[in-house]
């Protein structure tokens, strides 16, 4: 086991230190229990052995006492029962918190990293890995406190009372244990082996179906649907193949272990059926001791149950403790240890800023920002035009610390970005895409979602807002108003009607920065005009980036850049740069021109 994970697992599980140790207590004491069992059938077949011989007067008071010993037997065996039911109940306890303790801990990790890691990784992949890394944890929890300690406890115990018993029969049962001890290291390795493959191959087919599902109409529109199936079922069938193996694997090694404890259970009872009748044993302990053969495996089998299924619950597992304790780890640390930003002014500047996304293999890492350099005062309203690719979204995604820069800095009133945490930045901003993000839930949930103090927005502040993103009366419209569910992603609205709710969300929110990218798209004429007035009203007293060829022209804006091959090719007022006769008087002319 790695330091690290090691290090992990004693902060998660130190807060259950008084369960864990009740849930093994409770175990050892079930163990014990178990292991008394043989001695009762031990004392019962002597006095039945020698009730026989005495007269009749005499089994009277031989039939009490049997029928004293079974009682007992019969009691510890029902406070076996209860023992076991008890450390069951504790067990879960410890595994349904630690599982819910460690599930929020790695899901608000997970929202805290830099939007490359997510871009990289894909949802379904890690989501996968996720919840099939959490379940492992609680399964070797449940496996190592219900069946590692009473096992040895109870193995240690049978071998105790058999040496008690007869040593020689004690060293027939032990001799096999090294084979059936091969058999479970040599089985546990191969069952790690194909559970990685197996782990690897659920995470990359889950990883498909999530990304076809998000777009799902493409799929449908190029009549994909059958080619997903036809992947699906072929990385399916690699992924059953493997299971296969991993069965015939587990069942082969299981055979042979049996094999094992069989053979030690018929030496026992035939070199014990000797020691019998040559006057070395009772008829008592040789039933005591072949019972205890029988039994002494069973512990073992346990165990080696156990060692497999940490085996292959580790492979989930570590990737899950992998992630809280690697470099995901640090960069959620690194944000949430970053300076806290109070009310922010607004002014923004770039110094020599340079952003490449990460290359393909083999592949020169190309500049999406390239020696970026400008800056944006407090209160300023700025449109960023160009050509597509030129860097316009980058140079969003670098402000909201979706990225850092791999050159230069960002300055925030006059503080550098890198030192402030992101969640600060991004509670100050507001972003309207051109594609927005509406959640499955209705619509006034949607309205105050991201807003400072949700709850306490109260409907008419909601309503304001919805009046001002000109949506007051299509909402009105619907059967529940602002009690409306939207579906997954807002799959009840059209696209220009997402985009006032969004553009209403920024509102509530009361941004100091505010970006605009294509805020407009889905707009018709009539309705983009009457939502230019709210943007005006929106953008006054705060400092905007408007990503919009169309908006460049519709809304006040105090300097436009150009933005092209990640570098700025022209800044200005509209006027001065349409009377310079470069690419944005081109553009304002009709016929754009990429810079050079």
């Amino acid at each position: 086991m790695k330091p690290q994970h090691r290090n992990l697992l004693r902060q998660e599980f130190g807060r259950y230190r008084g369960w864990i140790g009740l849930a093994l207590a409770l175990g050892a004491a079930t163990a014990a229990a178990g292991a008394i069992e043989p001695l009762f059938l031990q004392y019962l077949t002597d006095l039945l052995v020698r009730a026989g011989a005495h007269a009749p007067a005499a089994r009277g008071r031989d039939f009490a006492a049997a029928m004293t010993a079974i009682g007992l037997l019969g009691a510890v065996l029902a406070a076996q029962r209860g023992l076991q039911t008890g450390a069951g109940a504790v067990v879960n306890r410890i595994r349904f918190g630690s599982s819910f303790d460690l599930s929020s801990r790695v899901l608000r990790q997970l929202y805290a990293q830099p939007l490359s890691f997510h871009q990289q990784s894909g949802a379904g992949y890690v989501l996968t890995r996720v919840d099939r890394g959490i379940a492992a944890l609680g399964q070797l929890t449940s496996d190592l406190l219900q069946s590692l300690l009473p096992n040895s406890i109870n193995l240690v115990l049978m071998l105790a009372l058999l040496l008690r018993l007869s040593p020689r029969l004690a060293w027939v049962a032990i001799a096999p244990m090294p084979l059936f001890l091969w058999a479970t290291a040599a089985g546990s390795g191969r069952v790690r082996e194909h559970e990685e493959a197996v782990q690897e191959g659920w995470s990359r087919l889950y990883s498909r179906v999530s990304e076809v599902l998000s777009g799902i109409k493409t799929v449908k529109s190029l009549a994909g649907e059958e080619l997903e199936i036809a992947e699906y079922g072929r990385q399916a069938r690699g992924i059953f193949g493997r299971l296969w193996k991993l069965v015939w694997v587990e069942e082969g090694f299981g055979q042979a272990r049996s094999a094992v404890a069989l053979g030690a259970r018929l030496g026992v009872g035939g070199y014990g059926c000797w020691l019998v009748m040559a006057g070395r044993l009772t008829p008592g302990a040789w039933v005591a001791a072949t019972s205890y053969a029988a039994l002494l495996y069973g512990p073992l089998a346990g165990l080696a149950a156990t060692f497999a299924s940490v085996a292959r619950q580790w492979v989930a597992a570590g990737v899950v403790l992998d992630f809280l304790g690697g470099e995901a780890a640090a960069a959620a640390s690194a944000g949430a240890a970053a300076a806290r930003l109070e009310r922010l002014r607004g002014e923004i500047v770039f110094e020599q800023v340079s952003y490449a996304y990460p290359a393909m293999e083999g592949a020169t890492p190309r500049y999406a920002i390239d020696g970026l350099s400008f800056r944006v005062e407090a209160g300023e309203t700025i449109a960023v035009i160009g050509p597509s690719g030129g860097g316009k979204t980058t140079l969003m995604d670098l402000l909201l610390r979706f990225h850092d820069p791999c050159e230069g800095r960002i300055g925030l009133d006059g503080r550098d970005l890198a030192t402030i945490a992101p969640a600060d930045v991004r509670k100050q901003m507001a972003v309207v895409l051109q594609d927005p993000l509406l959640l499955e839930g209705t619509i006034a949930e949607n309205l105050a979602y991201g807003a400072p103090d949700p709850a306490r927005i109260s409907e008419a502040k909601l309503r304001a807002a919805l009046r001002t993103a000109q949506a007051e009366e299509f909402v009105a419209r619907l059967p529940q108003g602002l009690d409306t569910r939207l579906g997954e992603r807002g799959a009840r609205l059209s696209g220009g009607e997402k985009q006032r709710l969004a553009i209403a969300r920024a509102l509530l929110r009361d941004p100091r920065i505010l970006i605009l990218d294509e805020a407009t798209a889905h707009l018709d004429a009539a309705s983009e005009e009457a939502l230019n007035q709210a943007l005006r009203a929106l953008i006054a007293g705060r400092t905007a980036l408007v990503i919009s060829h169309r908006l460049a022209t519709l809304l006040p804006t105090d300097r436009i850049f150009v933005l092209a091959r990640g570098q700025l090719q022209e800044q200005g007022p509209a006027a001065a740069l349409a009377a310079s006769g470069g690419f944005y008087a081109q553009w304002a002319g009709g016929t754009p021109a990429v810079p050079a």
